[in-house]
């Protein structure tokens, strides 16, 4: 008994008690943690506040292992110590990586067998963006964004993989935490206008998952035959509470003006019986201006520094059975034009709670309240660019009243507002409240199974009113007008999905699930119109007398049902074989053929687990192989299936409903489809430290749905919707990247290279058609217009160009000036030809220094801008102006003799050269350094002196140069923006206001 007691006590002599606390990058607490004896079976597991607690052996070179999984192992010397605080890294160079997919359904990414990229918070938030889409350029292979100027609240364009509608919308399905949103964007024809997705604040998303092409996104339907964007927004954390403020201050500056001469002044050119000039005049065709007359460059001097904040405050908590995240996020703009504003304020909740061992219930609401102050683009009566273009030089455009405060005309009979007046006396403001809300349910039974429940809406009002103020010099609106709509929409999403997820052997697993979406639709908008207010300063449609008001309202509904289902086996986590089917009722198309399936099918394979001695730790670490197959259905736009109803289309016209003749519906529509193919491989080396991740993919988009064709007079209508045509897509994606040093040195620099090929080619027309293009991407005089070509692109051109005969000589009509012809030009492409981002990371201890260099090559864009410059005598070009004024165009008459009819100088730029579209198709391929980031994170012990966890300041320059041999202000063009679809308005350049360049201060801090 003695001796058992002494050899007890010995025991207890050789043992001791260490303890401490382990917690994530973010100083939250880690759960679950392994935290092992090294060389024995000693160990435990921390707590749900991250604590432990262990007897170990008590001598000096005792060793602790802390593991988990998705964090970097990590040994410990424990010395004469008692107590530790350990903090992990994340392990980014595991191989099981796990992205986000349809529905929000979590899978391994070498179960995947298509294309799917994901970004992390951090990757968004480089570049500070505030616009969400516009945070993903170059970032992500194989996806086009192109914003679509520098005035407050533009929108963004995003392509995945070109398009493959040539009159539908070509943009990917927007998905906030597995509920689809609504991303669509308002004509920006006369102002410009935001898509939708802009409203989600970048602050408060976790993740992004980019889903590539059909397969990728096949169960989600006809919404997402474009891909997907599945965004993951953030949830309260089990452990301590945390509250986080981040914000930005910054300035901008557009990026430039264009070139304007300075030399010829006001005046109109005429042959009256001899060379002379009419002055005054709104072009710059006179004489050369005197010596000592000032000059103004008006488009240079119509911009502004701009100035932006940027507040984000969170709050995340939770427990082992509920979390919390609350934020609240506003943004407050002001544009580069005078009175043009962007503001927006986000709140946001999301939370969830665990209801026995089984159920859990979570809920989330995003409100959102943005106001755009906009000035009128484009080709639109009263748009600020027009106006400054109508101005000569030597005209003091900032002089814009009389004495009696009265608009000031500079020459008799002007008929255009000046468009400073414009912007004090004209606004165009639109403001939208919105709500995106959803409640789901999550229920585990047999082990194996589980039901999950989603009830998502998004739901808006939005209300644009646009004004022209009384004292307008425009024809008939002297005593001002008014245009405004009130728009309702919301849209009611109901996911049910059964899943089964079961390991039948050791080596042999299968995941299947089944669901039931429904998706109801309800659109109502209100327009109102009138002309001359009655009581002065008061802009609103009640002070307009009923005799000279308008109002319609526009009420659509769709509602589609889906069914559909997964199969996936797997084989020693390895081998993996996917199948997935859909079957979608829309109530866009006829009764008849409302229903329709498609299916995929879909395979993977990592070698390095599948073959013995494959890998190695300085050679190829991992090989996965994947190949899919897929098909995909779009159904039609609302309404497309019936034709208008009219009363009153002509003063002989009953006050009956008629047929108006314009818009024929179609009763036989069916769906098109899209078929998709695609192989690819996903390699890494040097222990995870190089990787390279490539897709091979084509696609064919069959008997297309198109909408508003224009068809023969004979055919009795103006405009069809019918089906026909098909379009090709083929492409290269690649992803590279690199981790220079390991992650255990002080410095630290990870590359990311982002390659995208791809060519959209129209291969079929119905009919005699040779081009399909939307009215709302004509330019300047309607020398041009984004159009699909047949056996071209789909983002081709359509445009004139000057007839000539056999001989190749310009034919030339009665007045001297060449006779113009509509074409297809069959070469011009929109869509680069490929794209390159590349992302730099450099970090040494507090430092981090990143930034974006985005090359994109093999574009045409038609510069329209500097047609319009032509016209008004402004461009540069126009500099060479004989000595007398007057020219004799090279051609000959159509019987062939030579021609000889004298010209003005202004005549030939105003009605040749300017409306020659040949003249203006450019190449606009550019490499642009999109934004460089300098961050320093404070040091650990000034943070505890302010009982910080963390702490981090930024500087952030965007778009700081660009290089390109596009003779505009910014080969980035897209004018008329996201609200352009089809062919779009990707590479028109046409009066808009430039993309601008900037310097943000950031400061970020979590306690």
């Amino acid at each position: 008994m003695i001796i058992l007691s002494l050899i007890s006590f010995q025991v207890f002599a050789q043992e001791r008690e260490v303890s401490g606390t382990v917690i994530d990058e973010e100083g939250l607490p880690l759960p679950g943690v392994n935290v092992i004896e090294k060389n024995t079976n000693n160990g435990t597991v921390t707590d749900f506040d991250g604590n432990f607690s262990l007897e170990i052996a008590d001598t000096e070179d005792a060793i602790l292992v802390f593991s988990s999984i998705g964090f970097v192992e990590q040994e410990v010397v424990v010395g004469d110590k008692t107590t530790f605080n350990i903090s992990m890294a994340v392990d980014t160079e595991s191989l099981d990586e796990v992205v986000v997919t349809a529905f929000g359904i979590e899978r391994d990414q070498k179960s995947l067998s298509y294309g799917v990229q994901e970004l992390e918070s951090e990757e968004l938030a480089e570049g500070n963006q505030t616009n969400m889409v516009s945070g993903l350029q170059g970032k992500v292979s194989g996806v086009n964004i192109a914003n679509s100027g520098g005035a407050p609240g533009t929108s963004a364009t995003i392509l995945i993989r070109g398009g493959t509608s040539i009159t539908g919308d070509n943009q990917p399905l927007f998905v906030v935490d597995g509920i689809p949103i609504d991303n669509t964007t308002d004509s920006s024809v006369e102002v410009a206008s935001i898509n939708r997705a802009a409203d989600l604040n970048p602050e408060d998303i976790e993740s992004i998952s980019v889903l590539k092409g059909p397969a990728a996104a096949a169960l989600y339907g006809i919404r997402a035959a474009e891909g997907a964007v599945i965004i993951t927004t953030k949830k309260g954390k089990a452990g301590v509470s945390s509250i986080t403020y981040s914000g930005t201050y910054s300035v901008d500056e557009v990026l430039g003006t264009p070139d304007v001469q300075q030399t010829f002044g006001e005046g109109q050119q005429n042959l009256d019986g001899g060379f002379g000039y009419t002055q005054p005049s709104q072009f710059n065709w006179g004489p050369e201006v005197a010596e000592g007359t000032p000059t103004y460059n008006q488009i240079r001097d119509f911009y502004q520094t701009s100035q932006t904040q940027n507040h984000n405050v969170s709050y995340s908590t939770g427990t082992e059975k509920s979390s919390i995240y609350l934020s609240i996020g506003d943004v407050s703009q002001e544009g580069v034009i005078k009175t043009t504003s962007y503001d927006k304020t986000s709140f946001r909740l999301n939370t969830s709670s665990q209801m026995g061992d089984n159920l859990t219930i979570g809920g989330s609401a995003n409100y959102i309240v943005s106001k755009i102050g906009s000035a009128k683009q484009g080709n639109a009566s009263g748009s600020s660019y027009t106006s400054l273009l109508s101005y000569p030089i030597n005209q003091n455009i900032q002089d814009f009243y009389t004495e009696d405060m009265n608009q000031r005309m500079f020459f008799p009979g002007q008929e255009f507002d000046n468009p400073y007046w414009s912007l004090e006396n004209s606004p165009n403001n639109n403001k939208v409240n919105r709500l995106i809300g959803q409640v789901n349910l999550n229920y585990s039974f047999l082990d194996d199974f589980n039901l999950s429940y989603k009830l998502g809406t998004d739901y808006y009002r939005e209300f644009d009113k646009r004004v022209i103020g009384e004292g307008s010099l425009i024809p008939t609106l002297e005593n001002g007008s008014i245009n405004q709509y009130e728009k309702e929409s919301r849209r009611t999403t109901s996911n049910l999905i059964l899943s089964y997820n079961k390991e039948i052997t050791d080596d042999f697993t299968i995941d299947a699930l089944a669901g039931n979406m429904i998706e109801d639709w309800r659109f109502q908008t209100t327009y109102s119109s009138g002309i001359g207010f009655q009581a002065p300063g008061i802009y609103s449609i009640g002070n307009i007398s009923q005799e000279n008001q308008n109002i319609s309202e526009v009420i659509n509904r769709r509602r589609a049902v889906g069914v559909f289902g997964e199969l996936k086996f797997g084989w020693q986590d390895a081998l993996f074989l996917n199948f997935t089917g859909r079957n979608d009722w829309s109530s866009t198309l006829p009764e008849d053929d409302r229903s329709f399936f498609y299916p995929s099918i879909g395979s993977s394979a990592v070698l390095t687990e599948l073959i013995d001695n494959l890998s190695s730790d300085n050679g190829l670490s991992y090989l996965q192989l994947k190949g899919t197959w897929a098909k995909v259905g779009k159904d039609a736009g609302i309404g497309r299936l019936q034709t208008l109803l009219s009363t009153n289309i002509n003063p002989l016209a009953s006050s009956a409903y008629t047929y108006n003749g314009v818009d024929v519906g179609n009763p036989q529509l069916v769906p098109e489809f899209t078929n998709s193919y695609e192989i690819g491989f996903d390699s890494r080396f040097f222990q995870n430290r190089l990787r390279l991740d490539m897709n091979f993919y084509y696609s064919k988009s069959e008997n297309q749905i198109l909408q508003d064709i224009r068809v023969p007079p004979s055919a009795g209508t103006f405009y069809a919707t019918l089906n026909g045509g098909s379009i090709e897509n083929k492409g290269v994606e690649a992803l590279l990247t690199a981790k220079v040093f390991p992650r255990s040195n002080d410095f630290q620099w990870d590359m990311t290279y982002n390659l995208g090929v791809n060519q959209s080619n129209v291969i079929n027309l119905p009919g005699q058609l040779d081009e399909v293009y939307l009215s709302d991407s004509w330019t300047f005089q309607n020398t041009a217009a984004g159009a699909a070509i047949l056996d071209g692109s789909l983002f081709g051109l359509r445009g004139y160009r000057p007839t000539r005969n056999d001989e190749g000589e310009l034919l030339i009509g009665p007045g001297g000036i060449p006779l113009l012809e509509t074409v297809v030009f069959e070469d011009v492409n929109r869509l680069p030809d490929w794209t390159l981002g590349i992302t730099n990371s450099l970090a040494y201890k507090n430092f981090n220094l990143s930034f974006l260099l985005d090359l994109v090559q093999g574009q045409d864009a038609y510069n329209a801008t500097k047609s319009a410059l032509s016209y008004y005598g402004l461009a540069e070009e126009t500099l060479t102006r004989s000595a007398d004024g007057t020219r004799v165009i090279e051609g000959v008459y159509a019987d062939g003799t030579p021609n000889t009819t004298v010209i003005t100088e202004q005549q030939y730029y105003q009605e040749y050269w300017s409306q020659n579209a040949e003249n203006f198709i450019e190449d606009a391929s550019f490499a642009r350094l999109r934004y460089v980031t300098l961050s320093y994170g404070l040091p650990s012990n000034f943070l505890d002196r302010l009982n910080l966890t963390s702490a981090e300041l930024s500087v952030t320059g965007r778009n700081l140069f660009t290089i390109t041999d596009y003779s505009g202000v910014d080969p980035e063009v897209n004018t008329f923006g996201a609200g352009v679809s089809g062919a779009g308005s990707l590479g028109i350049d046409n009066l808009g206001t430039p993309n601008t360049r900037g310097f943000d201060l950031g400061l970020r801090f979590k306690f």
